[in-house]
């Protein structure tokens, strides 16, 4: 697979999962937090730093040795992690993991540096304490990502790239389904399933544990 330079998908998806607007309501925090993981870890094996294998009925995350490390900070992060672990980890230990390290404010403050979201403070009512948020610097960036998937939706003409194709998954894959498809024509999620299916075994195994993931949290009411 060919190298990524920067982590596209995992902006991506932080404005999907966490931003809501007409269309699309944000999802709850350990989803945002799951759907990040699955993400990085999607993009980690795309630029092929990393990589997901079958084992007695797991999939195993494990660190590539070939080429260089990741070259952004969060890729350099999960890698560093991988690499300095004694024993190989199961992909759904890795997006528990991932769910509960603060994964979202990592991505916000990467996607600062990259002039894509602006830092601010907000002093809350009910706590009386400063708190930081986020905010996508210009609002149609918010916006991009499903309009993106909901053009190809639309104009079903052309093939998807990989990563999109990941993402729509992994929009599925949180609950998204209804802002996805509202008013899309006949055949679109045909169209959608033609890709996810041909999707790779590594990008597969990621998809399926989010999905796992997300209706576990569902159903255990741990939001």
């Amino acid at each position: 697979m060919p190298d990524a330079p920067t982590p596209r998908l995992v902006y991506d998806a932080f404005l999907i999962t966490a931003y809501h607007d007409f269309y699309k309501p944000a999802v709850a925090p350990r989803v945002i937090g799951l759907a990040l993981g699955a993400a990085l870890l999607a993009e980690l094996v795309f630029s092929g730093h990393l990589a997901v294998r079958p084992h007695e009925g797991k999939d195993y995350v494990l660190a590539e040795k070939r080429g260089g490390p990741p070259r952004d900070s969060l890729g350099l992060w999960l890698s560093e992690l991988v690499h300095g672990e004694p024993e190989n980890l199961a992909v759904p230990e890795w997006l528990e993991y991932l769910a509960i390290a603060d994964t979202q404010t990592k991505t916000a403050e990467h996607m600062v540096v990259a002039g894509l979201m602006v830092r601010g403070e907000q002093r809350s009512r009910w706590l009386g304490r400063v708190q930081t948020t986020y905010d996508a610097a210009d609002a149609l960036i918010a916006q991009a990502p499903l309009a993106r998937l909901r053009r190809y939706l639309s104009s079903m003409d052309r093939r998807m790239p990989l990563l999109d194709a990941f993402l729509l998954a992994l929009t599925e894959s949180v609950g998204l389904s209804k802002s996805l498809y509202s008013q899309m024509p006949s055949g679109a999620r045909e169209y959608a399933e033609g890709h996810l299916r041909v999707l790779p075994a590594p990008l597969q195994a990621i998809r399926g544990h989010l999905t796992a993931a997300v209706a576990d949290t569902a159903i255990t009411g741990n939001l």
